[in-house]
């Protein structure tokens, strides 16, 4: 028989501050020592050594050092939600690409540095402007030189073969078919002994890639151009010159020249004006003044180069013909920079700031925007970095598979939003067959993932700053990460609703992290199980909200629950809560007994008039029979003097 065990706060235990100003570390950190210690431990106690597995050479230093202090997750999510400085996006990548240093690497490699004799004389000016030939200057030395150099230092250890494995076999690892849905066990048998030698054969060579030297010249080269970009811009802006003007081009040509000599006519290269613009192909460099425009794109990734796109204001539509487009890195850079416009985005797979051995970013400056992908979309990374920047709007994500945050193996992925209501909805074509006839993979929305048991994964997070948000999804999702990972989210204001069936909200399985955190707003977190602070098999799922009157349902194995020596922590500051459960016998403060040691469950309410269906009261403290699980529910602070401030 399961014992639950309250404890009236009056007189029974230590006395508590009255109020939040005389606690002199933050809410949840007081939360944490005091139920920890009531419980038997110390915060500290929740650490996991890297030795508890085997260690392979792709394992992240950041994701290594946190699953030594998980803790340490929250610091880390706030670090991110401040690193972004608007309108300079290579200052977030740059940061980003200091967290994908290896766990024991010591020196990162540069890119490669061109020699002015590479870059002069190469084509003939044939637009008179300055400021237009100073940016398409810039283009042509990363495309036509660094990138492809930097790329070659990248694969330089590897064999012809095991660079055409890069474009092929590897990516099956990614990839899924609805027709799996219909397999014979025959059929599934073979697939996965397919992978399972894909994976074999990677691991054997796969430590021999450098991305530091591509990714870095990606982000340098965002930093060159967003400079020359700025101030082609300011001069439109002026009033000086017209765009017209800025592209008319040199009055005369010599006889029988050749137009693909000069500088931004070569192939693969395209400037457009003001007007309602048609760009059909596989491009390296596309400048557009404006206008609405209609942008169907291709890509070779068995030539993989460069690819730079600028469009500098309209109602853009942007349309992939094959995957690999549309701020896609794909063993090289792919910059999509869009400084105006309501944009539709409309993409394959590996697109939308996605980093396939190399460095892919989407940067849009503003507008009511909506991108939809497949498999590895909107900031997705693998042995490299995918970023997605929205600084403005109510924007729309739609995507099936692996994406909106996704980091594999020694790659990170992220969606860094910053203003309006949006929409996250991650799912609904791949179905779970393994587990479910009716439910579908997402492994989406802040998700990071690594293969077991051979390849450590990568970081997966979400930065939403502002608005209302809806995030959408199924299984493995919001904040979730399998195998020596991290997946985060954090939303710093609005009312917003989280749905997942299976695995997410704070959860994290096999030996891995994950943390959602949302700092104002009442919100609605729903899901079934292993959620909501759920850390299962050496790992650490947390759940923290800061202000506001929210709401939590699940049915089990969540809301602070541990199992197979994992940890889960829910932390909620203030506000007039609900919980809701199904089952009591393992959510709300667990920790199961399995293995010699045992898992650790705490649920910390600090504050509010709150509802309780489950272990939990307003107002007590409580263990369950469990290993180290309990609760306790208290008034640190009288009242929620923020739960309605939405700033």
């Amino acid at each position: 028989m399961r014992i639950i065990i309250f404890i009236v706060l009056i007189g029974l235990v230590p006395s508590l501050p009255a109020g939040q100003e005389n606690v002199s570390q933050s809410p949840e950190r007081f939360g944490l020592e005091h139920l920890t210690e009531y419980l038997g431990l110390t915060p500290s106690d929740i650490s996991y050594r890297s030795d508890y597995t085997d260690p392979d050479s792709f394992r992240l230093k950041l994701v290594a050092d946190l699953m030594a202090g998980p803790l340490g997750m929250i610091d880390y999510a706030a670090s991110l939600k401040n690193a972004h400085v608007r309108k300079q996006p290579e200052v977030m990548a740059r940061i980003l690409f200091g967290d994908l240093k290896g766990e024991y690497q010591v020196n990162r490699a540069k890119p490669y540095q061109a020699d002015i004799a590479e870059i002069q004389g190469r084509y003939n000016l044939y637009y008179t402007d300055f400021n237009l030939n100073q940016l398409l200057t810039r283009a042509m030395k990363y495309i036509d030189v660094v990138f492809p150099r930097s790329a070659e230092m990248m694969l330089a250890s590897l064999s012809p073969e095991e660079v055409n494995f890069l474009k092929n076999e590897f990516k099956e690892l990614i990839v899924m078919s609805i027709e799996e849905e219909f397999y014979t066990v025959e059929q599934n048998d073979s697939l996965e002994k397919t992978e399972e030698a894909y994976s074999d054969t990677f691991v054997s060579f796969g430590t021999r890639i450098d991305k530091d030297p591509l990714v870095t010249a990606g982000i340098d080269c965002l930093q060159e151009l967003h400079l020359e970009i700025n101030a082609l811009r300011s001069l439109l802006q002026s009033g000086q010159v017209t765009a017209q003007k800025i592209i008319e081009g040199t009055g005369y040509l010599p006889a029988n020249a050749r137009t693909e000599t000069y500088l931004g006519q070569q192939p693969g290269w395209k400037i457009g004006g003001t007007g309602n613009d048609y760009y059909s192909g596989d491009y390296r460099f596309i400048l557009d003044f404006g206008g609405d425009d209609i942008y169907d794109l291709s890509y070779d990734a068995e030539r993989p180069h460069g690819v730079i796109i600028i469009d500098l204001g309209g109602d853009d539509c942007y349309r992939s013909k094959s995957d690999f487009t549309l701020g896609s890195g794909c063993l090289s850079v792919g910059l999509l920079l869009d400084f105006g416009g309501n944009d539709r985005y409309d993409a394959r797979s590996f697109a939308l700031g996605s980093g396939y051995f190399g460095f892919g970013l989407l940067y849009d400056a503003e507008g009511d925007d909506r991108y939809d992908g497949d498999t590895h979309v909107q900031g997705a990374g693998t042995f490299g970095l995918g970023l997605l920047i929205d600084e403005g709007g109510r924007d729309i994500y739609n995507a099936a598979l692996y994406a909106q945050g996704f980091g594999f193996v020694q790659g990170l992925g992220m969606i860094y939003e910053m203003d309006g209501s949006d929409s996250y909805y991650a799912g609904g074509k791949y179905k779970d067959i393994i587990r479910y006839k009716d439910h579908y993979l997402s492994l989406s929305q802040g998700f990071g993932y690594g293969l077991r048991p051979s390849m450590s994964g990568g970081i997966g997070t979400i930065i939403d700053l502002k608005g209302n948000d809806n995030y959408q999804a199924d299984i493995f999702a919001q904040a979730c990460s399998y195998w020596w990972s991290l997946g985060v989210i954090y939303d710093s204001s609005g009312n917003d609703s989280y749905n997942c069936f299976q695995y997410g909200q704070g959860a994290a399985t096999h030996m891995t992290l994950g943390a959602l955190i949302d700092d104002f707003g009442s919100d609605v977190y729903y899901g079934k199980g292993l959620m909501q602070g759920c850390g299962h098999d050496y790992s650490c799922g947390l759940i923290l909200d800061r202000h506001g009157d929210d709401a939590y349902i699940a049915f089990d194995l969540s809301q602070a629950a541990g199992s197979a020596n994992g940890a889960g922590v829910l932390i909620d500051n203030e506000g007039d809560d609900r919980y809701f459960v199904k089952r009591t016998d393992n959510t709300q403060g667990y920790g199961n007994p399995r293995r010699d040691f045992g898992s650790i469950g705490l649920f910390i309410d600090l504050g509010g008039a709150d509802q309780y269906r489950g272990n939990g009261r307003d107002n007590y403290y409580w263990q369950t029979d469990s290993k180290w699980g309990g609760g306790m529910d208290i008034e640190l602070n009288p009242t929620d003097s923020l739960k309605n401030d939405d700033k």
